[in-house]
């Protein structure tokens, strides 16, 4: 018998008519939550096998290259104007109490035959924070301001310009992703995504070292992966760009530098995606790393 089993022997023959009762309703009602938790875990709890203590953020489990490159390909099919995840469940204090935690704030669908086609979804953090509200100004500056010189600019190239988005929430981790599509006249189509991470308890935005030390890795590792992904990208395509025409990668280009990049976003479900978009060299082509 050790030392801790005999100190406990001693309390409890201590404890004398209320109090003993007291203590045995206190230990069994310990040992009922303790059980709850554990089922709840066990059986229910969305991310258990990778955050089995309910702490911090999902991070996601590991995946083999074929099934990255699935999500690679599902990309396009993330952008349905929407929030991913349980934003109901957050306590924050909202802009707006009828609406989540993030919402499309504005829907702009206008189109003359003559002239463009505009689709226009701005979404909006619904949370009252300075750093909030300045992603929102941010946000609505840049698309909405976009949208309105469509509109306005009457000239003989008819003019495509649509914007879709998705969020994301993450424990205490919001996410936006914003695709920017544009095509002028017989000029190629260009495709821009445009990222927003805010903290919710730390008030403030991530940046992609912040998500590398959430998701428990490293930014060797990290780096790695996005040097590995643009070498075989150039290695595919680089020659075939050359002869035809299309997007020449340079993977020594300082743009692929974690404290270089520029647009990365965390998702509901514990991945990062990193992405390099090529709107200043008129192409639509993206190249996406996840981990």
């Amino acid at each position: 018998m050790n030392s801790v089993t005999r100190a406990l022997r001693r309390f409890v023959s201590k404890l004398t008519g209320k109090n003993k009762v007291i203590f045995f309703v206190v230990l069994f009602l310990i040992c009922v939550v303790a059980i709850c938790i554990a089922v709840y875990v066990q059986y229910f709890y969305k991310y258990y096998d990778t955050d089995p203590l309910m702490i911090g953020i999902h991070i996601g489990s590991k995946k083999t290259n074929e099934e990255y490159n699935t999500l690679k390909g599902n990309f396009n099919n993330l952008f349905t104007n929407s929030l991913k995840g349980d934003g109901s469940s957050l306590k924050v204090d909202k802009l707006n109490t009828t609406q989540n935690v993030v919402y499309t704030y504005s829907n702009v669908q206008n189109q003359d035959e003559n002239y463009y086609d505009v689709s226009v979804n701005i979404p909006a953090i619904n949370i009252n924070s300075d750093v909030a509200k300045k992603i929102n100004k941010e946000i609505i500056e840049k698309f909405d301001k976009t949208a309105k010189e469509v509109m306005n600019l009457k000239d003989d190239s008819y003019t495509i310009y649509k914007v879709d988005y998705v969020a994301f929430v993450n424990k205490s981790v919001i996410s936006i992703a914003i695709r920017e599509r544009s095509k002028i006249g017989s000029k190629g189509e260009t495709l821009t995504v445009t990222t927003y991470n805010y903290n919710i308890p730390d008030k403030k935005e991530l940046s992609l070292e912040d998500l590398i030390k959430l998701k428990k890795t490293d930014e060797n590792t990290v780096q790695k992966s996005i040097n590995s992904t643009i070498e075989t990208l150039a290695d595919q395509n680089n020659e075939v760009a050359k002869e035809y025409g299309g997007l020449i990668r340079n993977p020594e280009d300082k743009m692929y530098k974690i404290e270089n990049t520029e647009n990365y976003f965390l998702t509901d479900d514990g991945y990062v995606y990193i992405v390099y978009d090529y709107e200043n060299k008129n192409t639509n082509e993206i190249d996406i790393v996840i981990f």
